[in-house]
């Protein structure tokens, strides 16, 4: 059996180095990957606030304050959505309730857009049947 010291001396150090590389990489797509999960949760969440401020403010009686104040009620334990910006409008039959606010930002070097959300329904008419 035939030894070779010298070749696996060469060898020496090879995983660590691999490890200094590759550990960085993973950590920056770990980080990516929750800031993509922090953005579309940021989103549903003001896609919901939005319904509910909408479904609010289109009930017969109700104003465009009280669509704003549920949106506002909804949106008050979630600390990301603090800076949260809701508007009511009614137009024509309808109501609006947009919903717009910052990301969430993990990694500082991606740049997020505003979530926002808008939505349009029917105000609330009663009818003779």
């Amino acid at each position: 059996m035939t030894h070779h010291p010298h070749r696996l001396r060469a060898d020496t150090g090879a995983v660590t180095l691999e490890g200094a590389i590759m550990a960085p990489v993973v950590i920056l797509a770990t980080m990516i990957i929750v800031q993509a999960a922090c953005y579309f949760m940021a989103n549903t969440t003001a896609t919901n606030a939005a319904q509910i401020s909408a479904e609010t403010a289109r009930v017969r009686g109700a104003t465009d304050a009280d669509g704003m104040r549920a949106g506002r009620d909804y949106l008050g334990d979630i600390d990301a959505m603090a800076q949260a910006s809701i508007s009511v409008t009614r137009s024509g039959g309808t109501v609006t309730a947009t919903v717009t606010a910052p990301a969430p930002a993990i990694v500082p070097i991606v740049p997020m857009p505003d979530v926002r959300s808008e939505i349009n329904v029917p105000v609330e008419r009663v009818t003779r049947p």
